[in-house]
C-alpha cells in the first residue's frame, strides 16, 4: 500500500469492509430474516379463560383456530365485534366478514349459544376499535381472563393495543397465534403474501406506536 495516496486507501478499506458486510448478511439471511418474523409474533402459552376474543379479518386461519381452542375447552364463549359493512356488503353481494368467520365457527362444531357478536355502530373499522369494544365488554361482564385469537404476525401489534387499552382492569390477556398454512416466520420473505403481510405488519405497528402511545 506504500506510495498509495491516504484518500485511496481509506476509500480502498470502506469498500473491502462495505463488502465484508454484505457478504456477512447474505450468509446470515435465513436466521436474520427469521428474526424479523419472529418479532412480530407473541404466543403465549395457554391456560383456561372467561371468553376467547376473535379478532376480524384472515378468516381463512383466525376462526379454523378459534374453533380448534374452543374445542379444547379453554374458554365457554367466544365472543367478536361487527365488522364494518363493505360497499360490496352494502350491495348485497358478499356478507360482512364477521358473518364469514361466524358461519365457520359453527361448522366447525362451535355452538351458535356459545358465540357473542358485539353490535357496533358503524362495526369496527381497525384493531383499536376491537381493543374498545373488549374493554367495555370486559368491564360489563366482569371478565378476568381473555385469550386473544389472531393471525401469528399481528399479533405484536394486537397485544400491545389490546393491554393498553385494558391497561387498569384486572383482566390477563393471553395470545394465540393462528398459523397461516402457506408461510410462517422462518419462510415469509419467499412467498408475495408473506412479504406484503410482514412489511404491513411493520408499518402498521410503527403507526399504532406513534397514533396510540
Amino acid at each position: 500500500m506504500k506510495g498509495i495516496p491516504r484518500p485511496a486507501r481509506r476509500l480502498a478499506a470502506a469498500v473491502l469492509l462495505l463488502l465484508t458486510l454484505c457478504l456477512l448478511t447474505y450468509a446470515l439471511r435465513v436466521p436474520l430474516l427469521t428474526g424479523v418474523g419472529r418479532g412480530l409474533i407473541v404466543e403465549d402459552e395457554l391456560h383456561p379463560a372467561d371468553i376467547l376474543f376473535l379478532l376480524n379479518g384472515d378468516y381463512n386461519t383466525r376462526p379454523f383456530y378459534a374453533a380448534e381452542l374452543y374445542a379444547r375447552g379453554l374458554a365457554p364463549r367466544l365472543v367478536i365485534a361487527r365488522a364494518e359493512p363493505s360497499p360490496a356488503e352494502r350491495l348485497g353481494l358478499i356478507p360482512n366478514e364477521t358473518d364469514i368467520s361466524v358461519a365457520i365457527l359453527e361448522r366447525q362444531g362451535v355452538p351458535p349459544e356459545a358465540i357473542a357478536i358485539l353490535p357496533v355502530p358503524g362495526g369496527v373499522t381497525s384493531t383499536y376499535d376491537e381493543a374498545v369494544v373488549l374493554r367495555a365488554y370486559v368491564e360489563a361482564n366482569a371478565i378476568r381472563r381473555v385469550i386473544l385469537v389472531t393471525s401469528a404476525f399481528h399479533t405484536r401489534r394486537a397485544a400491545w393495543i389490546v393491554r393498553r387499552e385494558l391497561e387498569g382492569l384486572n383482566v390477563t390477556v393471553e395470545l394465540a397465534a393462528a398459523r397461516n398454512p402457506g408461510y410462517d416466520e422462518t419462510n415469509w420473505w419467499q412467498s408475495e403474501a408473506g412479504l406484503i403481510n410482514v412489511n404491513n405488519e411493520y408499518i402498521k405497528l410503527g403507526y399504532y406506536l406513534i397514533a396510540y402511545r
